[in-house]
C-alpha cells in the first residue's frame, strides 16, 4: 500500500510517522493539527478531517499524535473509521516480525523491532524503535510502546496502555487497561491502572 498520506498531529511523534511511513512507500501530503496551530505542512486542524479526506487528495490517512495525548490518539483513529479513510499499517523494513506475527490497522513499528514469534498487536498500537517483544505478547489497541521497552515472552499489554523507555516486563505479566508503567522499571508482576491507594509496581509517581 503507497500513495498520499494525511498524518494528524504535527509535533515531534507525527515527524517520526512521517519518515517511517517514507520508508514504508507514502508520501507524505500533510498534517492536521489542533485548532489555531499553524507550521511547516499544516493543512488544516481535527475539525477539518471530514473535508480533507472527501477531497480525494489524500490516499490514507494515519494517527500521528505521541504519548502525551493517548486518549486524543484513540478518539482520532475513531474519527479516521467513521470517515471511511484507509489506514495503513507502517512496519520498518528494519523491523525483525516474525511470520507469525499479526499487527493492527493504523499501528506503527519503528526500526530495530523485534516481534517474535505469535506476537499480537491491536489496531493504532505505537511500537517505537529498539523494543523486543519476544514469543506469544499481546500488545492490545492503542497501547504506546516507548523506545527500548522489553516484553519477555507471554506478556500482555491491555489497551492503552503506556510503556515507559527502557522499561522490562517479565514473562507472563499483565498490564491492565490504561495502565502507565514508568521509564527504567522493570515489572515483575501483573499492574493494575493508577487509582486512588497505594502505588501498583511499575507506575510512575507523578
Amino acid at each position: 500500500m503507497s500513495g498520499r498520506l494525511l498524518i494528524l498531529g504535527a509535533g515531534g511523534h507525527a515527524r517520526a510517522v512521517a519518515d517511517l511511513a517514507v520508508e514504508c512507500g507514502w508520501t507524505v501530503a500533510g498534517f492536521t493539527e489542533r485548532p489555531g496551530a499553524t507550521g511547516p505542512a499544516v493543512v488544516g486542524d481535527d475539525a477539518d478531517l471530514p473535508r480533507l479526506l472527501a477531497s480525494g487528495g489524500f490516499d490514507g490517512a494515519i494517527v500521528g499524535v505521541g504519548n502525551t495525548a493517548l486518549e486524543r490518539r484513540a478518539e482520532l483513529f475513531r474519527s479516521l473509521k467513521e470517515a471511511g479513510a484507509t489506514v495503513p499499517t507502517l512496519v520498518h523494513p528494519r523491523a525483525a516480525v516474525s511470520r507469525s506475527c499479526r499487527i493492527g490497522e493504523g499501528s506503527v513499528v519503528f526500526p530495530g523491532v523485534v516481534l517474535g514469534s505469535h506476537v499480537r498487536v491491536g489496531i493504532n498500537a505505537v511500537v517505537y524503535s529498539g523494543v523486543v517483544a519476544e514469543h506469544d505478547c499481546a500488545i492490545a489497541d492503542h497501547a504506546y510502546l516507548s523506545p527500548g521497552v522489553i516484553l519477555c515472552g507471554g506478556v500482555t499489554v491491555q489497551a492503552g496502555a503506556f510503556i515507559g523507555a527502557g522499561a522490562v516486563v517479565v514473562p507472563g505479566v499483565t498490564l491492565e487497561e490504561g495502565t502507565r508503567v514508568r521509564a527504567g522499571a522493570v515489572v515483575s508482576a501483573d499492574v493494575l491502572a493508577k487509582r486512588s491507594g497505594p502505588r501498583q509496581p511499575g507506575l510512575p509517581t507523578g
